[in-house]
């Protein structure tokens, strides 16, 4: 992860992307910083293998806009979230053909979490 100046404890866990192009927060991430919302943004770095998760507070934000035009629904499943969003990988041409887990760590200076798509989270397998 790119090092960051955190005014507070930094969240970090994974984020899992799988291969049905949903992407799900682990459980501290999501009921720490996206409980209470109901749809997320997502965006990219222009430069690295990033993708951003914002959470989406319909009570800040322009009710001029059309807010589901613009994020995902996010999904509770009781402990984590889901986000579908096949079209916005497709567009930033993410193609998972196996669920892969990446390191993300919530980033305070742009109220977003950072998924590194350069760092996977290796799987260790019992025998």
């Amino acid at each position: 992860m790119v090092n960051q100046t955190a005014t507070e404890e930094p969240i970090a866990g994974t984020v899992t992307i799988s291969q049905d192009d949903e992407l799900r927060l682990n459980a501290d991430i999501y009921q720490s910083r996206f409980a209470a919302a109901e749809y997320a943004r997502l965006g990219t770095h222009q430069d690295l293998d990033l993708i951003f998760v914002r959470p989406v507070d319909p009570n800040t934000e322009d009710q001029h806009s059309e807010i589901t035009e613009y994020a995902y629904k996010i999904d509770d499943t009781g402990y984590t979230g889901e986000v579908s969003c096949r079209g916005f990988l497709q567009q930033h041409n993410y193609h998972h053909t196996t669920t892969t887990q990446y390191t993300a760590e919530w980033w305070p200076n742009i109220d977003a979490l950072c998924v590194d798509l350069t760092d996977p989270v290796e799987t260790t397998e019992t025998p």
